[in-house]
């Protein structure tokens, strides 16, 4: 049950590295060097998918990752449609 949450945890955070990698996200300012995150990011999602195909069926748990990450990429967007694009100004003009 433990490697279950641990692994659902990485793969969830790692899904939210490589997003937040991304050049057009809205979480903060754009990174010096997102490389370093995206590869953390992946490796990350690399060991949650480990863990879930040892807690679970190994089908079972390819997919249960995949199915956390795209309810990460799915989810952030809604949460951060509020902010303001780093590079727009008050009145989002860029």
């Amino acid at each position: 049950m433990m490697v279950l949450l641990l692994s659902s945890l990485g793969t969830a955070l790692g899904a939210l590295c490589v997003y937040r990698a991304a050049p057009r996200q809205r979480l903060g300012g754009p990174l010096r060097r997102p490389a370093w995150l995206r590869g953390a990011g992946c490796a990350l999602m690399l060991a949650g998918v480990a863990g879930l195909c040892r807690a679970l069926h190994p089908a079972a748990g390819f997919f249960t990752a995949l199915t956390l990450v795209m309810c990460v990429w799915i989810a952030l967007p809604y949460l951060t449609a509020g902010r303001p694009a780093p590079s727009e100004d008050v009145d989002g003009a860029q």
